[in-house]
């Protein structure tokens, strides 16, 4: 259990060095696509991924698990000092919605560690509602809900679009 916990430290570790390092020659530095929330003894490291951000991070534990091209994906990392993160469901509790009243909710969780105190991993959203209409095309904002993560009810992290 020591090695596993450890394990997906170093991973989180990892992942957030690449996120810190990643976005330099696109002009998509780290605070242009990462959000943060704490809350509940949980903290929410959320990085809107971007085909340049990928690009200039040839390491992401993400590159060709995810498609950019079909999907909006958010890396994701997750710490807390005490309780088990390893049952949340992002899926089932997250959400994307956009300034002009659309709202999709998660395809698929793509975990890249996931330790009962630290998790990271892509979250992927599809780019079209129901209807067919894109979701960031026309919108200024789009914003990641997440719900019901270490008491917290509702979490929202937002980003003004067209991202830069």
């Amino acid at each position: 259990m020591r090695r596993r916990t450890l394990v997906a430290l170093t991973m989180a570790a990892v992942l957030g060095i690449l996120i810190g390092l990643a976005g330099a020659a696109s002009g998509q530095g780290p605070a242009q696509l990462t959000r943060t929330d704490n809350g509940g003894g949980i903290t929410v490291k959320a990085v809107y991924l971007t085909a340049s951000y990928l690009k200039d991070s040839p390491r992401d534990p993400l590159i060709g698990k995810v498609e950019l091209d079909r999907t909006i994906v958010f890396g994701i990392t997750l710490d807390a000092h005490s309780g088990d993160l390893s049952t949340y469901d992002f899926v089932k509790n997250a959400v994307l919605r956009n300034d002009r009243g659309q709202q999709v909710a998660g395809l698929r969780w793509v975990a890249t560690a996931d330790g009962s105190h630290h998790r990271a991993g892509g979250l992927v959203f599809p780019k079209a509602d129901r209807a067919g209409r894109s979701l960031d095309a026309d919108a200024r904002t789009l914003e990641l809900v997440v719900r019901g993560l270490g008491g917290v009810p509702e979490r929202v992290l937002r980003w003004t679009l067209p991202l830069p």
